[in-house]
């Protein structure tokens, strides 16, 4: 049996959505909440770990990517910031399978040099809408490169997706390649650009556990990072 760590699985149900979709491909896992755990705590916690799945949730702090002066167009989880960037690196330290969604995705790209844009309908643009106002889900289509691991776990170069996010990446960090693009060229999903020597890593911006995450995406993404969880090894 393996454990995963969740940087935010509360009891929410949004939250919890995260969990029900990864045990849709194995239900016999166990997982760590890291939500609020004291750093030392966590990262003695993520040492039992056998994957990360870095959550959605609030913005990242913009000071973290040298836009401060931005603070008043997000809402922001400091202390939650501060404990995620001490993760990711000890999951990338010890190569431990990363999934990072949303927030998540944002803060991987944040914590490795990346930056982000602020506020997408005011900053980008509202050709392709990323977010709703209301509960109702938003669906728009991603077009996929065929020489990413992404397409190789789907096989199919766009697919529509649950969209629920005001900010994204501007920037990619270095370490990084977009896999996927929404149609007014947001990056969609990233992985690694030299996987060579590194754990495994998806993160994409859409929400595969919102919506009928039974759909052929989802459950790909679900599948490809469980059974990568369930063959890592600590060297």
């Amino acid at each position: 049996m393996i454990t995963i760590g969740f940087t935010r699985a509360t009891d929410e149900e949004k939250y919890q959505l995260y969990v029900k979709w990864l045990k849709s491909i194995d239900p016999s896992f166990e997982y760590i909440n890291f939500y609020r755990m004291d750093i030392p705590d966590a990262l003695e916690a993520l040492d039992n770990c056998s994957g990360l799945v870095l959550t959605g949730g609030a913005d990242i702090h913009p000071a973290h990517y040298g836009k401060g002066e931005e603070e008043n167009r997000c809402e922001t989880d400091p202390d939650r910031d501060i404990l995620e960037f001490a993760l990711i690196e000890k999951s990338i330290e010890l190569k431990i399978p990363l999934l990072a969604i949303c927030r998540g995705e944002q803060v991987l790209n944040v914590s490795q040099g990346g930056d982000l844009i602020v506020d997408l309908p005011v900053d980008h643009g509202t050709t392709v809408i990323h977010s709703s106002d209301t509960d109702k889900l938003i669906n728009h289509k991603v077009n996929i490169d065929i020489t990413s691991n992404l397409y190789r776990i789907i096989r199919k170069t766009s697919f529509d997706i649950v969209s629920v996010h005001h900010q994204a990446v501007r920037t990619l960090a270095p370490c990084f390649r977009p896999t996927a693009f929404a149609e007014d060229g947001i990056i969609e999903a990233f992985e690694w650009l030299n996987p060579d020597g590194k754990g495994y890593l998806n993160a994409v911006q859409w929400h595969p556990e919102k919506g009928d995450f039974h759909n052929a995406l989802s459950q790909a993404i679900a599948k490809d990072f469980i059974d990568k969880a369930c063959s890592f090894t600590r060297l």
